[in-house]
């Protein structure tokens, strides 16, 4: 079952759900790839993100910026090509996954992104939260409330507004950001030195590093499984290479700039507070004059990146067979991410690094299955799906390699100088066992095996 397609109501709300995207209803830009994706990551969330690898984990700067980089280097290239998809399928990026993983199997990886898209959801806002807490005192919860109620107004209306209120953000986002980054390095600096104890509780120097560039990949691939959401209505069979080539582009350069930058900021502001809480980003050395535009672009920060988590959560719903229309279902998805909120916001930084890492755990792997499937033509050796089974497989293997509160696995007791590698071990495992579950279509033809 899928959710009922009707005409825009109103002209206005969009009703498309998961239906693939017609010829005649294409419209937009290649080129708002480039604005959506740094409106979305110019923001307070990747701030807090960038200020794990020195105020949590103790890198140098220059030791965070190389593991920033390197992060979002190998994960902008992959939302990039991921971007593509919706060029040549039409469709949202989870239900094109029915293709490898089949009707069924391609339920639990649209179950986890509707998951991560309202826990992302909670994220953002208990960050803006934390914010209007620090500038007007009151109640935490009650900026929370505030903060859904405009995120979630937004994605009901549906893929157009969405599109156009990031293509005004942006702009205001780059400014409030830019001002911060004089601020700081001119307050600050570019010299950060390492802190051994805090890289000492996480295996030293090794650990710190590859626990930093887990998280930073864990931030930009959890934003893969929506790639395609917002170019599936640049679908076309005219010119497609170069409509694909403009998509990868600015899409790459807009995860990759906003990342780094915003980031590398954090990591800078990070190594000279007490960091415990998002508002502790607010430093005491910030300019009276700046602190309330910079609240103000924290607000409008959380919801540019907001609206595309909630939009793309349901679209995961529906590809789960729910039957809701797709506005309805979007006020269940922030509704549920409202709670979410409310439940996590204590304990936030903890909370926030857990999450980070366990997002991972299942996307890393489904990465890499959907990948191979998408630019091989295969079919399985079993009687169920090759990709299903080397992305379920591959998460279960990986579990002695965790690293974080929740559960230390035991290959990441004995040695804590290797950090998180369940990302690595995950993505191989996936490849290689898809490729030997698998064959390709012509030699299935040649066997009679039904393609």
């Amino acid at each position: 079952m899928t959710a009922e397609v009707t005409q825009d109501l109103y002209g206005i709300i969009e009703e498309k759900g998961i239906a693939q995207v017609s010829l005649t209803e294409t419209r937009g830009s290649p080129k708002a790839v480039f604005g959506l994706w740094m409106a979305a990551n110019v923001e307070f969330a990747t701030l807090t993100t960038g200020a794990l690898a020195t105020g949590w984990l103790g890198l140098s700067f220059s030791a965070a910026l190389t593991a920033i980089i390197i992060a979002n280097v190998l994960g902008g290239l992959v939302l990039a090509f991921f971007a593509t998809f919706g060029v040549q399928y039409g469709l949202p990026q989870m239900i094109q996954g029915a293709n490898w993983f089949g009707k069924w199997g391609n339920k639990l990886p649209s179950l986890l992104n509707f998951f991560g898209g309202f826990s992302w959801f909670a994220v953002n806002t208990i960050a803006g939260a934390y914010a209007l807490q620090y500038f007007f005192g009151g109640n935490l919860i009650t900026g929370v409330v505030a903060l859904s109620v405009v995120q979630v107004a937004i994605a009901f209306v549906g893929h157009d507004l969405i599109q156009t209120a990031e293509k005004y953000l942006v702009y205001i986002l780059v400014l409030a950001f830019l001002a911060l980054t004089v601020v700081a390095v001119k307050h600050l600096g570019l010299s950060v030195p390492e802190n051994v104890k805090a890289e000492a509780a996480v295996g030293g120097f090794s650990g710190a590093f590859i626990l930093t560039l887990s998280i930073m990949v864990g931030y930009v691939v959890g934003w893969i499984p929506y790639s395609s959401d917002y170019t599936r209505y640049l679908r076309t069979e005219t010119n497609a290479p170069s409509v694909k080539k403009t998509v990868f582009t600015h899409a790459f350069f807009g995860i990759f700039i906003s990342c780094v930058w915003v980031e590398a900021l954090g990591a800078l502001i990070g190594a000279s507070i007490s960091f415990t809480k998002p508002s502790d980003l607010f430093a005491v050395w910030m300019p009276e004059w700046f602190k309330v535009p910079f609240l103000i672009a924290v607000i409008l920060g959380t919801v540019s990146a907001n609206i595309i988590n909630i939009y793309s959560a349901t679209l995961s719903a529906l590809a789960l067979g729910i039957k809701l229309k797709q506005h309805i279902a979007a006020l269940i998805s922030g509704a549920i991410g409202t709670v979410i909120s409310i439940l996590a916001a204590a304990n936030f930084i903890t909370n926030y690094e857990n999450f980070l890492l366990v997002l991972g755990y299942w996307t890393v792997p489904w990465i890499a299955v959907t990948l191979l499937s998408h630019v091989t033509s295969r079919v399985s050796r079993l009687p169920v799906s090759a990709a299903f089974t080397a992305w379920v497989v591959s998460i279960a293997v990986s579990w002695p390699f965790y690293n974080q509160a929740l559960y230390t696995g035991p290959f990441a007791v004995k040695y804590p100088q290797f950090g998180d590698a369940t990302f690595v071990v995950s993505f191989i495992v996936a490849a290689v066992l898809y490729l030997v579950l698998s064959k390709p279509v012509a030699a299935a033809a040649e066997q009679g095996v039904v393609t």
